[in-house]
């Protein structure tokens, strides 16, 4: 399946903000492990520096992710990546994460990727080392902050 990630723009930016992770189609401003998809765009449109995009499968939107130069922490961050709960499992996250490592190699002065998760979010732990993120022994707002080397 060819999964690709597109800017958010004003065709597709009302089925970003549709796309949540909670199980029972609600809809709230932080859900389980991530913040809302209009809450990341938001901040995107106030904060420099972060590139958001939707995560599609062929021609169905199935997830969301928001990364780049993190002005505050000094960093090349993944700040969001979440799959909506109806196409997750499907291997969806693991090809959206490879297309943004990709998309972060190009970006000028780009050698390392950080990200945050909860400590409870096993599967993204999972996800994340599994491409080579490495735990740094810090946290931020209590989440375990991991990197990736492009060097």
């Amino acid at each position: 399946m060819n999964i690709y990630l597109k800017d958010i723009d004003e065709s597709n930016w009302e089925k970003c903000i549709s796309l949540t992770t909670n199980k029972d189609g609600q809809h709230f401003i932080i859900e389980e492990f991530v913040a809302s998809n209009a809450v990341s765009i938001a901040q995107s449109k106030v904060e420099k520096g972060w590139i958001t995009k939707a995560v599609y499968a062929e021609d169905t939107m199935v997830g969301f992710t928001m990364y780049g130069y993190c002005y505050e922490d000094n960093i090349y961050e993944i700040c969001r990546l979440m799959i909506d709960y109806k196409y997750q499992g499907k291997g969806y996250g693991r090809a959206a994460l490879r297309n943004v490592i990709e998309e972060m190699k190009n970006l000028k002065d780009c050698n390392e990727i950080f990200l945050s998760f909860e400590p409870e979010n096993h599967i993204g732990q999972k996800l994340y080392e599994s491409f080579g993120f490495k735990d740094t022994g810090n946290t931020v707002e209590g989440e375990l902050l991991y990197s990736l080397s492009l060097k």
